[in-house]
């Protein structure tokens, strides 16, 4: 079982973060949730935290407690029981009406602060989908060059160019147009159902997809800056910066199928009916591949949907690049303290 922490919620009519007792604002808060650390020697910690887009209101009905299921975090710590060294493992939540950016401000300070305690090796920081846009502007707030150097970013199933899923006045014609007599009810109870109708999701929309009513619930700046100078130039510094594609093909469906993931299965239909490209049933993957030009760097590619959480072979290959890098960081640091 993990522990919520509720760090702030944002809010609208004041246009910065707040304290609330309301239960509802609790559950659309900005919060972490912490674990059991994985104590294996006398060496110092290296935190892993996902931050995979969802909200606190998801995943717990007392906004306090959440179960290692969710988000399949149980995997995560399997995985780091088995290997050798010492993990703290964290999930971050969304809150659901901050513009993204104002999440990347609050969580480069949580970041920093576990970067500059003494005992800490390295900050692992694996995002998917919005979050991994979001992370592209996390390190632009960082303070100390000691947290550049001991932070590494993992981005999963970027839409660095938005998503038509989140584009509302482009996808919402496109469901009409499918499912007809049907349309009204998916969009209002499936749809809006499980967006926050708000920045969390808007944000990430494709520049022109949020209509008129909704502006206000939007920054339209966070798609179109994603690759400022400031951004990219602080992307840099991190001692490890890692862009992960995922995409669908026969083997992923018959993946989701035999393995009853109800959510790879509903991703490869997105697939089927909403997507011309090559996509992970949410996001094209060259939209995910947008930033290899703007750093000069070559992507890895995994077989998935876009509920990579879920895909544990999908995911567990995640991890071994996150492994793979925090075994060179150690190297490096091995050789500069001889």
């Amino acid at each position: 079982m993990g522990t919520i922490d509720i760090f702030a919620k944002w809010d609208l009519e004041k246009n910065d973060w707040t304290q609330s007792d309301n239960l509802k604002d609790i559950g659309r808060s900005f919060a972490i949730a912490s674990y059991k650390r994985i104590i294996n020697d006398n060496g110092k910690i290296n935190y892993i935290i996902i931050d995979q887009g969802s909200r606190v209101e998801n995943h717990s009905e007392d906004f306090s407690n959440i179960k290692e299921t969710e988000v399949r975090i149980d995997n995560v710590i399997s995985h780091y029981e088995r290997c050798n060294g010492n993990y703290d493992i964290k999930l971050f939540l969304m809150d659901a009406d901050a513009p993204i950016i104002e999440d990347a401000k609050l969580f480069a300070k949580y970041v920093e602060s576990l970067a500059l305690l003494p005992n800490t090796n390295s900050v692992n920081i694996i995002g998917l989908s919005k979050c991994s846009v979001m992370n592209f502007y996390v390190p632009r707030f960082f303070k100390n060059r000691e947290t550049f150097k001991k932070t590494n970013v993992y981005n999963i199933a970027s839409p660095y160019d938005g998503t038509k899923f989140a584009s509302i006045k482009m996808f919402y014609p496109e469901i009409r147009k499918k499912f007809k007599v049907l349309s009204d009810f998916i969009i209002k109870n499936v749809y809006e159902g499980i967006s926050s109708n708000s920045h969390m999701d808007y944000d990430i929309a494709i520049p022109g997809g949020i209509p008129e009513e909704k502006l206000h619930l939007y920054d339209e700046n966070f798609i179109k800056n994603v690759f400022c100078t400031d951004n990219v130039e602080a992307v840099k510094r991190l001692n490890s910066f890692k862009n992960i594609l995922t995409s669908i093909d026969s083997s992923v469906i018959k993946e989701a199928i035999m393995t009853g993931n109800k959510q790879g299965i509903l991703m490869c239909i997105f697939n089927e009916m909403f997507f011309e490209g090559k996509s992970d049933g949410m996001v094209l993957t060259s939209s995910q591949r947008k930033v290899e030009d703007v750093l000069d760097i070559k992507s890895y590619s995994i077989k998935s949907h876009h509920d990579v959480n879920s895909n544990i072979r999908a995911f567990n290959e995640v991890l071994g690049i996150v492994d793979d890098t925090i075994d060179e960081f150690d190297d490096k640091n091995k050789i500069l303290t001889r």
